[in-house]
């Protein structure tokens, strides 16, 4: 999820009693609940290679400890804030695991239990912004500021805000137990249809801001389609572009042979969950184009895409990785 939700989170837990634990907590939980993300520190910025390197170890279980640690030896020799040294690693960890958790939840997933297992684990049930969730979130914040507000007019005693931030809690919970209902209904309507005559060979729901709204991904024999799955409206499998699967001459079977050995598409095939290859016969110095793009992308966000350009001797001329705004299908 985006950064903004990360740290809105991490300030629930504080809310709902975490800044007992320690002075400071705020430094401590800011930083401690976008951490795992600080691999992007590592990697040059619209380089390849944050693809796998983001959400890696970085954002498993089995590092949360390290992390957590981390933060807390930052806070207090760098910063030189005062914390309560056993609290504040407490805090840390719960704001390093609620982000591990917000991005399980999300289709991109992330690696839980490396190093044991590089697995991708993702529920799928959540998008990269969630307007209902920031909502949630703000009324932990925003009841006990008018609760303030109004006992300071009547002279009552100041509220925690612990209880709602637990309802706050409570009710992310419950919201987010409906995006996976709506989900697994969505993923059903999908699994039922026939598109242009073929059967699904493997479909997925991509969530997007709307719960009731999601960008269905339909993989055939022939073909992959985008369309979209509205729960509030019915269905139309035929809706939406066919993708059809390149079906090249000797020639250009050649190019995409190459190609697909290249460094950045081998990279690139072994993040991407549904790549579609293309290739385009060109005149001049540059003879073939080679693209490999990943679909599976919310409407609001660029598609990431390898291109790769050969010339008439199929040498690489170039590899470029990218992403382009606008969206397939939809």
């Amino acid at each position: 999820m985006d950064p903004v939700t990360h740290t809105a989170v991490g300030l629930t837990i504080a809310q709902a009693g975490g800044k007992r634990l320690t002075e400071n907590w705020a430094w401590v939980i800011v930083l401690a609940a976008s951490a795992p993300d600080g691999d992007f520190f590592f990697a040059r910025y619209g380089s390849l290679d944050i693809l796998p390197w983001h959400r890696n170890f970085t954002h498993s279980l089995a590092f949360a400890p390290v992390l957590a640690l981390a933060v807390v030896v930052f806070v207090r020799y760098v910063l030189r804030r005062e914390v309560q040294l056993r609290g504040a690693f407490v805090l840390a960890l719960l704001g390093v695991l609620s982000h591990d958790l917000l991005d399980f939840l999300t289709f991109r997933g992330t690696r839980l239990l490396m190093p044991f297992s590089d697995e991708v684990f993702a529920l799928q049930i959540a998008s990269y912004r969630d307007p209902g969730f920031y909502v949630l979130l703000a009324l932990g914040f925003a009841v006990p500021m008018l609760s303030n507000l109004v006992n300071q007019e009547i002279g009552s005693k100041k509220s925690s805000g612990i209880v709602s931030a637990w309802v706050s809690i409570c009710l992310c919970v419950t919201w987010f137990v409906g995006r996976f209902l709506f989900h697994e209904q969505a993923v059903a309507e999908l699994n039922s249809r026939i598109y242009n005559g073929r059967s699904a060979t493997r479909v997925e729901a991509l969530a997007t801001m709307n719960p009731f709204r999601f960008v269905g991904l339909v993989d055939s024999q022939d073909f992959q389609k985008i369309l979209e799955v509205h729960l509030l409206e019915a269905f139309d499998p035929e809706d939406g572009q066919p993708l059809y699967r390149p079906v090249p001459s000797v020639e250009a079977g050649r190019a995409l042979r190459i190609a697909g050995n290249t460094r950045s598409a081998q990279i690139f095939l072994a993040w991407s969950r549904w790549p579609r290859w293309q290739v385009i016969r060109m005149d001049g110095e540059t003879r073939w184009v080679v693209s490999i793009e990943d679909i599976a992308t919310e409407p609001d966000q660029k598609r990431p895409r390898v291109v790769i350009k050969l010339d008439e001797n199929y040498a690489i001329q170039s590899e470029v990785y990218e992403r382009v705004k606008g969206f397939l299908g939809l």
